[in-house]
């Protein structure tokens, strides 16, 4: 599918704000939600998700074919991907009990390199994969040679109107374990977790899924959607082009004798 969005930066102290603006607009209260984010990098050298030992199989009809196309994309080009599981305050946080992420489902999630942008458009898109429901999720990755490279507490506002969701997130980083494996247990959340941005920041993302990645047509009015949405919110919002790389997941072709690389820039997932 392809994943069509806007986005800005809300900072922290208008975050209220922000969402009492957007309960407004969608008509409902934020779905408040926090998710743990294990990425996992891909092999230097691609060979997509050869080996599925580990898969469970699913009832959904849709899931052999997304993981068909999720090793197809990750054949051709290696990539950092994540496996990504809502987790709540008072079950998750402060306990004695291990996490055990095999045993619990995931989502597994691909985000390709963003498309060209269209000039005079603050609108990015790229393809997305999504695997719901999904045990197994770090066996799977460690069979296929994909390396925990580190994880995050993901704090996350929701709001929905018609097909249009409005997300506000941010990041905490987890410190990274010595085996490379995740965090058995973390902290209370009431213990406090620093942003990964040390502005405490908050991302603004307004996004339209076309599942069909084939339809251009689909594609076409996830723009004009957003482009509607924009100018509903001007003098509000101000949705702004950010440079693509800031999407790229892409693991770089290891290789001898190479040029230096270009600059680092800030990430987003």
């Amino acid at each position: 599918m392809y994943e069509v969005f806007l986005s800005t930066i809300v900072a922290d102290e208008d975050i209220k704000a922000t969402c009492s603006i957007l309960a407004g607009l969608c008509a409902m209260p934020p779905w408040e939600s926090l998710h743990r984010v294990l990425y996992f990098k891909g092999p230097s050298r691609p060979n997509g998700i050869s080996n599925q030992n580990s898969i469970v199989k699913s009832q959904r009809k849709d899931v052999p074919g997304l993981w068909k196309d999720l090793h197809q994309q990750l054949s051709r080009q290696s990539y950092v991907i994540q496996a990504r599981y809502e987790v709540f305050k008072d079950k998750d946080f402060g306990t004695e009990t291990p996490a055990d992420f095999d045993a619990r489902a995931g989502v597994l999630r691909w985000t390709d390199f963003p498309d060209p942008p269209h000039k005079g458009s603050a609108v990015t898109q790229r393809k997305k994969n999504e695997i719901w429901e999904q045990r197994n999720l770090p066996s799977i990755m460690r069979d296929n040679k994909y390396q925990l490279k580190s994880e995050a507490i993901e704090e996350t506002f929701q709001f929905y109107r018609d097909d249009a969701e409005f997300c506000l997130f941010r990041h905490y980083q987890l410190p990274p374990t010595p085996d490379g494996t995740p965090l058995a247990r973390v902290g209370a959340w009431e213990t406090g977790f620093t942003p990964s941005d040390p502005a405490r920041r908050w991302i603004f993302l307004v996004k339209v899924h076309v599942l069909q990645d084939n339809k251009p047509d689909e594609i076409l009015k996830a723009h004009e959607q957003l482009a509607n949405i924009r100018r509903d919110l001007e003098g509000v919002f101000e949705f702004k082009t950010f440079d693509r790389r800031i999407h790229d997941t892409r693991v770089a072709v290891e290789m001898r004798n190479a040029p230096a690389p270009l600059p680092q820039v800030i990430r987003a997932t």
